[in-house]
This record gives structure tokens, sequence and C-alpha cells, in this order.
């Protein structure tokens, strides 16, 4: 394996010449850079990570904390935050936290012992108490995506979640259902409330009272999103149509109306909340909420290797991204209202 030694003798260079024109760690002229780097590129040479991170005092790690990693709409995070740190000469770290807070905590923990230079972080909740157990965990640039933390003072990247709730519903109310089913997401998590609260004002707006026996529990979850459906749907006077706050919860809903026999639209319709890149090929083709992930993704890590690069220390700026109504196949008029049409 070549050695700085190698490189410096390929260049016709010290040993310290040679490693101060790779780490930039004194002046060195263009004309010895040039001659340094030709070297590297002839004989193969890869500098050790570690140890010149320790020299530079840079580890040029960014750390991405997800709630799910096998969620494709977090994947696609990833995916973007990925390979604009490679386009910028760093590496990312990828944690799940499995909606853990405790877990959370621990992957922080880890993060600053790895010497992080900045964190992308969806977090596990929103609320001031956790906020205060997060204040001592981050000591780096970071942006908060999809949520914020209340007390902590760092730049949030997300979606208008009240709009797209309010969005979903009102397709719903205007396709003529007044019976419509919400699976609700995770206290303390501001995404889910939002989503919620704009399902309440779409049905404020329209005069139309609130079941609290349609509030059905998802937690952004599939599974359990699943056995609600299959409770509720059991039960007299169910629902017409069933909005999902999420894309998991989405599926589970599904799954659940295609065990019971029950047929999406004609007797049901689903509305769920981020999209899918196999919508084509479930049958039906649901209808969604979109979140431009991966505009938000993008400015996610734009925004903290700016930080990092500037020294600007954080402003909690929000920019909040709007949501698109993706129109599909599983949206319908109710089965009676259908049904007096065509008499």
């Amino acid at each position: 394996m070549a050695t700085i030694k190698d490189v410096a003798k390929r260049a016709g260079v010290a040993i310290s010449t040679a490693s101060a024109a790779l780490n930039r760690s004194a002046p060195v002229s263009d004309e010895v850079i040039a001659k340094v780097e030709a070297a590297v590129r002839d004989i193969g040479y890869i500098p050790h990570g570690g140890a010149r991170s320790l020299r530079m005092g840079r580890s040029r790690l960014i750390g991405l904390i997800l709630p799910d990693i096998t969620n494709p709409h977090f994947a696609k995070v990833a995916k973007v935050v990925e390979s604009a740190c490679l386009n910028a000469g760093y590496m990312a770290a990828v944690y799940s936290t499995s909606e853990d807070h405790d877990r959370e905590q621990q992957i922080l923990t880890m993060m600053r012992m790895q010497r992080v230079e900045g964190l992308i972080i969806i977090p596990t909740r929103s609320d001031a108490e956790h906020g205060a157990r997060m204040v001592d965990k981050i000591h780096v640039p970071t942006i908060l995506l999809d949520s914020f933390i209340e007390g902590l003072p760092y730049d949030v990247i997300k979606l208008d979640n009240i709009a797209a709730g309010r969005i979903a519903t009102e397709h719903l109310i205007g396709l003529g259902h007044r019976r419509i089913a919400v699976t609700v997401g995770r206290n303390n998590i501001i995404t889910g409330e939002d989503r919620l609260a704009g399902y309440m004002q779409a049905h404020a707006a329209h005069d139309l009272p609130v079941d609290p026996g349609l509030l059905l529990q998802g937690r952004f979850d599939q599974a359990l999103a699943h056995d609600s459906t299959i409770r509720r749907m059991r039960e007299p006077d169910p629902p017409t149509a069933i909005f999902a706050l999420s894309n998991m919860m989405t599926l589970g809903v599904l799954n659940a109306l295609r065990e019971l026999g029950i047929r999406v639209p004609d007797d049901v319709s689903v509305i769920g909340i981020d999209d899918f890149d196999f919508a084509n090929i479930m049958n039906p083709p649901p209808t969604v909420v979109a979140a431009p992930v991966l505009e938000m993704a993008q400015k996610a890590i734009s925004t903290l290797l700016s930080e990092i690069s500037d020294k600007t220390p954080p402003s909690a700026a929000r920019t909040i991204f709007s949501p698109k109504l993706i129109l599909r196949e599983s949206c319908a008029a109710p089965a009676a209202e259908r049904a007096e049409s065509i008499t």
C-alpha cells in the first residue's frame, strides 16, 4: 500500500511538504500542490481518514437521524443527503431511531463521539420537555427536518402539515363524504398534530361535527392503522372514507379493507399523506397529498453545509414547503350518493 513517503518521492518534495499540500496545513505553492496531487493519482495513495481527521480537527462527517430508514419516504431523504455530502467531500452516517426517544439520545451520544460536523434530525418528539433533554446533546450545526423541537434554536425545514390535512379532508368533503375517519399520529409530535388540525379545520369550515369514534389509533405505524381500521369497519355506522396521516398508515388501511372484502373506492374512499414510488402498480392507485421530499431534503443539506462552512449560528428560521394533491383512483363519491345520481 502506498504511503505519504511514496507520494513525496514521486512528487520530488519532502514528506512534510507533501503532507502540508494534502492537508492544507501549511503554506504551499499551487505548483507543489499540483505535483503532489498528481503523485497521489499516479500511485493510488489513499490518506488515512481517521488520522487525517485528528490532525485537521475535522471529521468530514454529517449525521442523519431518521425515524425509519426502511420507510421509502425517509429513504429518499437519505439518498439526497448522501449524494450531496459526497459531492461536498463529506460522508453521511445514517441512523434510525425507530421512534424511540432513548435510542435517539444514544445515537446523538455516538454522533458526538464520532465528532460529526453537522446533524440533520427528524426528531421523535416536538415538545418542550424533549427539547430540555436534547439541548445538551447537540453541539454542532443542526437542521430539524419535518418537525421542530420546542426550545431548540435550530433551523427547521418542514411541510405545511396543517394545509396537507386540510387539503385531504376538503377533497373528501367535496366528493360528498360526511363520515370521514382519520388515523391519528403520535402524541408530542407536531407533524401528526398539525395534520389532524387540518382535518378539524376542514370540518369546521363546512359546519360538520367531528365524531370522536372516527379518530382511529395509528401512531404512524402500519400494523396499528391496519388493526384500528379492521375494528372500526366491523362496528355500526362505519365511515365512508378514511384519511391516513402517513404513507405507512395508508398501506395499513388499504390492507385492512382488502382483508375485509371492502372495495376501494366503491365502498370506502381512502386518501393519505406522502406519496409512493410504486403508486402506479397499487390497486387502486392511491390519491395522496404529497410532500416535495427531494426538495426538502436538498434544502436541509444545503443549509447545513452552508452553516458549517460559513460558521454561522442557527437562526431558528423556518422554511415551509407546500403540499400537493395528486388525484388517482382511491377516492369517489359515497356509494349512496352514486346510487341516487343513477336513479
